[in-house]
């Protein structure tokens, strides 16, 4: 979410928007669903649970969680799962995950899962293998808070897999880093909400905001980190991002 003063309308039809793309999206996962809000002092709340974004978005826990949507709130990231590694009937496993300093998401499988855990001795918390994104990421975070965006690309040129992930770094609350691999990411950006939107595929993004005009197709090179900044979402840091070596 772009700086601005949004009124309280505005942040509904934010909240009502977030709400139809975790719906849309439902076809790819219904084994579990989650959600992060997080504010521009870096705090945030993650609420995920192995049930469907049907049935999530109904809760009553969902439903505070979005009303709690507030000018101070600067991301908003959502997931639905199809189990591959990891059973979700483990929270840990499911999405977003969260690790010492990082929060995000993952599309995709990374097949030598185990072996980076191994290799640089990372701490695991579940069985799921998106988990060695997120630290190797803590690991890439410098003295300042920044992660290190070369850093983190030279060491995500040892993962085997399939990925393209959105990354959170606490210590960089106006911050998200978007990694579009070899999964579909696609991006929408909103020149009068100030929002940047994404989705796996494009269709729950069109549909999810065809009540506002205004829209435009962010289209971005593939195999490509992204560090998007909410005080000029037009604008972006971007490093290659190659694996599969």
């Amino acid at each position: 979410m772009g700086k601005k003063r949004r009124t309280r309308k505005e942040l509904e039809a934010l909240g009502n928007m977030f709400t139809s793309l975790l719906q849309y999206n439902e076809r790819r996962g219904r084994d579990a669903t989650g959600i992060y809000i997080a504010d521009k002092n870096g705090i945030g709340k993650i609420l995920k649970a192995p049930i469907s974004a049907i049935h999530l978005t109904e809760s009553s826990k969902y439903q505070e969680a979005i009303r709690s949507i507030n000018n101070k709130t600067v991301t908003l990231i959502g997931h639905t799962r199809w189990k591959t590694v990891g059973t979700p009937m483990v929270n840990g496993n499911n999405h977003p995950i969260a690790t010492e300093r990082c929060v995000g998401t993952h599309n995709g499988t990374i097949m030598n899962h185990n072996d980076l855990f191994h290799e640089f001795g990372w701490q695991r918390t579940g069985q799921v293998d998106s988990e060695a994104i997120f630290r190797c990421a803590d690991d890439c975070i410098d003295k300042r808070g920044r992660l290190d965006m070369g850093e983190f690309s030279e060491k995500l040129k040892k993962f085997l897999g399939t990925m393209s992930f959105i990354l959170h770094n606490r210590q960089e609350p106006t911050m998200v880093y978007i990694g579009i691999g070899n999964m579909p990411l696609s991006l929408r950006y909103n020149s009068k909400l100030r929002c940047l939107c994404y989705s796996s595929e494009l269709m729950p993004l069109v549909m999810a905001g065809k009540g506002y005009r205004g829209w435009h197709l962010q289209t971005q090179s593939p195999m490509t980190l992204f560090r998007f900044d909410i005080a000029d979402l037009m604008r972006r840091d971007s490093v290659p991002m190659i694996f599969n070596l």
